[in-house]
């Protein structure tokens, strides 16, 4: 009975600390952060596909493209548009040829065309406001197909007079329904590289050409950061240090660098130096190998939160700037190596000695089973004395 209360009592306690209003306010915190990281990487590697597998999309999906879209923002909530599905091969053909830019409708499994519906429009000065409204409802779809993992490219139509005329014929619109455009889409035949786009010079602040206002940054800051020396203040076992979700490894210069997750590691001493040595493996066809062959120093960092070395380790730099992605703050070391401010520890290293792994020096089936299932590559080591530690501050 004695144990039953105690167990009660503690089960009690543990549901009010999960409940105080702080501790609630911290989870809140992370799930936001996360849903925050999700939505950015979702818009930022969108990509226009023309390329589609043989196979149609499931009508759970169109659906939700569907709702996706008519979520959309629209001039005085009027929403003045219509969506034709098109899934019938001959139709899709047929709108392939009615617009020039839309070819790729005839292999593809879906088209969505949008339309705007004239007497839902606004009248007067304001009726063009439909043009924009059916624009936010096409960009919806289109972040929602990648999102669903669907690829979709944007045909222009509207205001094309020879378009729309071809495409209303196909579609056998009425008078009142003007198309807009035809949304192409199915799953991707091959992954796309997505583009940054982002261009400074296309930003101006309070007034055109203004420059942006000097504000403190507080986001974070390497003051946060305290050296520590690794052979006295480091309190991580270091046969654990790399495993779960790993650690990040980033080399380059600034401007020039990149970073990947790794689970391979070990610390240590080597031919009695007196610092202590930190020995990484990065695969041949790694991104982050070339930046490692070309500079003196790179640096190893842990981080509490773990979808940072989730996605680091599922999306390469060759495809995504995926600091900006993660909204991470890049730093340089004095020796001009990369960290970010998110991390709770950075180690920076000079390399010493690096080589390829030799498979006729395997002395077991270990490393031979590894490499016969492993397709990128045999993986060169790393070895690099310690010049460097800090750690957020307790």
């Amino acid at each position: 009975m004695v144990q039953k209360t105690k167990f009660f009592v503690m089960a009690c306690m543990a549901a009010m600390l999960a409940c105080h209003p702080q501790n609630m306010l911290a989870a809140d915190r992370n799930d936001g952060n996360n849903q925050q990281k999700t939505v950015m990487n979702n818009i930022l590697t969108r990509t226009s596909v023309r390329t589609y597998q043989a196979r149609s999309v499931e009508k759970s999906k169109i659906d939700n493209l569907l709702r996706a879209a008519m979520a959309a923002p629209s001039a005085v909530d009027k929403r003045p548009w219509h969506f034709i599905v098109v899934t019938d091969k001959t139709v899709l053909k047929a709108l392939s040829e009615a617009n020039p830019n839309a070819g790729m409708a005839a292999e593809a499994p879906l088209a969505i065309v949008v339309c705007g519906d004239m007497n839902k429009a606004l009248t007067g000065g304001g009726r063009e406001f439909w043009v924009q409204d059916a624009s936010a409802a096409s960009e919806n779809i289109l972040l929602a197909a990648n999102g669903m993992g669907l690829g979709a490219v944007w045909t222009g139509t509207y205001p094309s007079k020879e378009r729309c005329a071809a495409v209303s014929k196909v579609l056998n619109l009425p008078e009142h329904i003007v198309p807009l455009n035809t949304i192409v889409i199915g799953y991707p035949e091959s992954g796309n590289m997505p583009k940054d786009k982002f261009d400074a010079a296309n930003i101006s602040y309070n007034t055109f050409g203004g420059a942006e206002p000097a504000t403190p940054d507080t986001a974070g800051s390497s003051e946060d950061f305290k050296n520590f020396d690794v052979l006295t203040d480091f309190d991580v076992n270091p046969f654990t240090f790399f495993a779960g979700h790993g650690l990040l490894l980033a080399a380059g210069s600034e401007g020039h660098f990149n970073e990947m997750t790794i689970g391979w590691g070990t610390l240590g001493t080597l031919w009695g130096h007196p610092r202590p040595v930190v020995t990484v493996y990065v695969a041949q066809k790694r991104y982050t190998r070339e930046f490692m062959e070309k500079n003196k120093y790179f640096t190893i960092m842990h981080f509490k939160d773990e979808k940072i070395l989730e996605y680091m380790g599922t999306v390469s730099g060759r495809n995504a700037d995926k600091a900006k992605v993660l909204g991470l703050h890049v730093k340089y070391t004095e020796n001009g190596t990369p960290y970010f401010e998110e991390a709770d520890m950075v180690i920076e290293c000079e390399t010493m000695y690096a080589d390829n792994f030799n498979k006729k020096a395997f002395r077991n089936d270990t490393p031979k089973d590894f490499y016969a299932r492993f397709p990128d590559g045999i993986h060169t080591f790393y070895i690099g004395e310690v010049v460097k530690a800090m750690k957020k501050g307790e």
